[in-house]
C-alpha cells in the first residue's frame, strides 16, 4: 500500500484544505504518515504571507527532498502560486499546482500511478498548469472533508479569495476574488462532520465577514450560524478569523441567541494609528474598531479578543508606532500576534516610499510582542477562579503532560483528568497560572488520571 505525507503551513484555511487533499489520498488507498517518516508521495501545502514564509516553505521543500530523495514532491498553496518558477527550480519537485488546482489533485495522483506502472521518470512538471482568470475567479469547494479523525475539532471552510486588496497584502491575487460557499452545501458537510463525531466547528475562511457579498448581500456568516446550531452532535462553534470591516452589524444580537457559539474574536487590526491605517486600506478608524470590541464586550463579558498587528509599515513614524502601543493596550487584547512588514512584489505598499528599516522593525516588534505578554498575563489572571467549559482534547502539554483544551474565550487549559474524558465537555474551575496555560480542576469532581 502507498504513503503519503502532507505538510501544512500557515493559516486554518490552508490546514482544511490539507485535510481535503488528506480524504483524495486516502480514497486512492494511500496509508497516511508522519512528515518525518518516509513516503511515495509528499504534499506541501504553503504560505506566502511573509518573505519569512516564502523562506520556511523553500527550507521545507528542499528538507523533504533530502530526506527522501525517491519520493514525488508535490508542493501547492499560497507560495506555489505567488512563484512557481522558484519552487519548480529546487531540485526533486514533482509538480507545483496553485490553490484553484487543488481539486485536480487526483488527476495529478492518477499520473504518479501511470507513470510508477510504465517505469519512467515523474513526467509531471510537464505539465502545463491552468492559470487563466477563470479559475481564479471561482473557488472550488468540491473537496469536502468528510472522514472520521482523531481530533475533536473540525474545519469548515465558507468562503475562499478576497476582494479587499489591502495594499500590503498578496492573498488576493494568490487565492483569488471572495467567493461564497453555498449554504446548503455548508449544512451537509457539518451534518457529515458531527457524524463523524466531531464536537466542535472552526468557521474558516480568507476573509469571513465578507461572506455573501458575491451572491446579492442576502446571506451573512450569521445565516450559517442559525443553520449549522440545530445539527445534533455539533456542541461548539467558532470562527477562525473575521474582519472588523466587514462584520456584520446584526452577528453579535444573533450570536447571543445561539448556546453553541463560542465567546471568543480573532479581529485582526494591523496599526492602531489611523492614517496608517489609512494608508493600508483597512476601510476602519481607531474609533469604529474601538466600539466594536465594546459591543463585543457589553454582549459578551468574558470574550476572548485577539488579534495580528503589523510594525514597520512603509511611512510608520514613531509617533505611528507610539499610536498602535497605546491603542492595543487600551483595547486589551488576550493575545497579538505580531508580524513584521513584508513587502511582497506586485502589491502596491512594495513600491511606497519611506520604508522603515529593519533594525527599527525588529525593535518595535520586540517592544509590540512584550505588550501582548503582558496583556495575556492581565487576562489570565482575570479568568482565575471562573469555572468555564472546556472540551477536552488528546493532546497532552505542560510539564506534567496533562490533557488539554480551550475554554469557550479561547483559553488554553490544563487537566489532570483520564483518557476517557478525551472528547467530551467539561465544566472546570481555573485554579492557577503554569506558562501560557491555565491549570484546571474539573467543577464536578472528575477523578484524576490513574494511568
Amino acid at each position: 500500500m502507498p504513503t503519503a505525507a502532507l505538510i501544512t503551513l500557515g493559516c486554518k484555511v490552508n490546514q482544511y484544505d490539507t485535510q481535503a487533499m488528506q480524504e483524495v489520498m486516502l480514497r486512492n488507498g494511500y496509508t497516511i504518515v508522519g512528515e518525518n517518516t518516509s513516503a511515495d508521495v509528499c504534499i506541501i501545502n504553503t504560505c506566502t504571507v511573509t518573505n519569512a514564509a516564502d523562506q520556511k516553505a523553500r527550507q521545507v521543500i528542499r528538507r523533504a527532498v533530502r530526506k527522501n530523495p525517491d519520493t514525488e514532491i508535490l508542493v501547492t498553496g499560497c507560495y506555489a502560486e505567488n512563484d512557481r518558477e522558484a519552487i519548480e527550480a529546487i531540485p526533486g519537485v514533482s509538480l507545483v499546482f496553485g490553490n484553484r488546482e487543488k481539486a485536480d489533485l487526483q488527476k495529478y495522483i492518477e499520473l504518479i500511478h501511470k507513470s510508477w506502472r510504465e517505469k519512467t521518470d515523474s513526467p509531471l512538471l510537464q505539465i502545463e498548469p491552468v492559470h487563466h482568470d477563470a479559475v481564479r475567479e471561482h473557488a472550488n469547494f468540491s473537496m469536502s472533508v468528510d472522514e472520521a479523525g482523531k481530533h475533536t475539532r473540525a474545519l469548515i471552510k465558507v468562503q475562499d479569495g478576497c476582494s479587499a486588496f489591502c495594499t500590503y497584502c498578496i492573498i488576493p491575487y494568490v487565492r483569488g476574488r471572495m467567493t461564497s460557499r453555498p449554504l446548503p452545501d455548508i449544512v451537509q458537510e457539518a451534518k457529515q462532520i458531527a457524524a463523524n463525531g466531531y464536537k466542535e466547528l472552526v468557521i474558516t475562511g480568507v476573509h469571513l465577514g465578507a461572506y455573501g457579498l458575491d451572491i446579492g448581500r442576502q446571506t451573512t456568516i450569521a445565516d450559517i450560524l442559525e443553520h449549522i446550531h440545530p445539527i445534533d452532535g455539533i456542541e461548539r462553534i467558532r470562527f477562525s478569523s473575521i474582519e472588523a470591516m466587514n462584520f456584520p452589524p446584526d452577528l453579535v444580537d444573533r450570536m447571543a441567541t445561539l448556546s453553541k457559539c463560542m465567546l471568543h474574536f480573532h479581529l485582526p487590526l494591523q496599526s492602531g494609528s489611523d492614517k496608517i491605517l489609512r494608508q493600508m486600506r483597512r476601510r476602519y478608524t481607531r474609533a469604529e474598531f474601538s466600539r466594536l470590541v465594546e459591543k463585543l464586550r457589553v454582549s459578551f463579558p468574558d470574550v476572548g479578543i485577539t488579534t495580528d498587528v503589523m510594525v514597520g509599515f512603509p511611512g510608520e513614524t514613531d509617533t505611528d508606532f507610539e499610536d498602535s502601543l497605546q491603542f492595543v493596550e487600551a483595547i486589551g487584547f488576550n493575545q497579538l500576534h505580531v508580524f513584521r512588514y513584508s513587502p511582497r512584489r506586485g502589491t502596491p505598499a512594495a513600491d511606497y516610499p519611506n520604508h522603515v528599516p529593519p533594525h527599527v522593525s525588529a525593535e518595535r516588534s520586540k517592544a509590540m510582542i512584550a505588550l501582548g505578554k503582558r496583556l495575556g498575563l492581565e487576562f489570565r489572571k482575570r479568568m482565575l477562579g471562573k469555572t468555564m467549559n472546556v472540551l477536552v482534547e488528546e493532546s497532552r502539554e505542560g510539564t506534567d503532560g496533562h490533557l488539554a483544551g480551550f475554554t469557550e474565550n479561547y483559553l488554553r487549559v490544563l487537566m489532570d483528568v483520564p483518557d476517557s474524558a478525551v472528547n467530551r465537555i467539561l465544566p472546570v474551575k481555573l485554579t492557577a497560572l503554569e506558562d501560557e496555560f491555565i491549570r484546571a480542576e474539573a467543577a464536578n469532581g472528575f477523578p484524576p488520571n490513574t494511568n
